[in-house]
């Protein structure tokens, strides 16, 4: 379950993040990973505008975090970053925790994030979740990030053809 975080949470969430990114930092060393952030960053995303943290709550334990931004009513929202705890990987909270967070802002239609395209596993998770690759930038030396959407249709509507020897009708279901 989803809980909408606040800066009273940060000393709890900010050592779920470190640990959820430490292994990516290990491998790539890079300068942005959300493993090396400090509180005082940390702390200073609460104050951006549309910028919104969750809880990843499970069984009555915080399992990992979710930072999104999107503006009131907006049709596009940004993915910042979603991080389980890897004492609690490979249980489906981060793919509950993605599908929740579509249901919490019914007028996205388009969502976006990015991940490193030489991570599988990664890239595997979120086009599990329908997530397709639109572009690829270079971050640094052996690490690109890969740029994903997902557009969140419309229910389909369903047309039945009803037909009485001359006339047809189209019923919508």
């Amino acid at each position: 379950m989803l809980v909408k975080a606040d800066l009273s949470n940060a000393e709890e969430l900010l050592p779920i993040q470190h640990r959820a990114f430490a292994a990516l930092y290990e491998t790539y060393q890079d300068q942005y990973n959300p493993a090396i952030e400090t509180m005082d960053y940390f702390q200073s995303r609460f104050a951006r505008p549309n910028c919104s943290y969750y809880k990843i709550i499970e069984e009555g334990h915080t399992v990992g975090l979710v930072r999104t931004t999107v503006a009131e009513d907006a049709d596009q929202g940004w993915l910042g970053l979603i991080g389980i705890d890897p004492d609690n990987r490979g249980k489906g909270f981060g793919h509950k925790a993605m599908l929740d967070l579509e249901n919490l802002y019914p007028t996205v239609k388009r969502w976006v994030l990015c991940t490193v395209l030489q991570e599988p596993r990664l890239v595997a998770f979120y086009e599990k979740l329908g997530y397709k690759p639109i572009k690829t930038e270079p971050e640094q030396e052996a690490m690109d990030m890969v740029y994903m959407e997902k557009w969140i249709l419309e229910p389909k509507k369903t047309f039945l053809l009803v037909s009485w020897i001359t006339e047809t009708f189209f019923i919508l279901i």
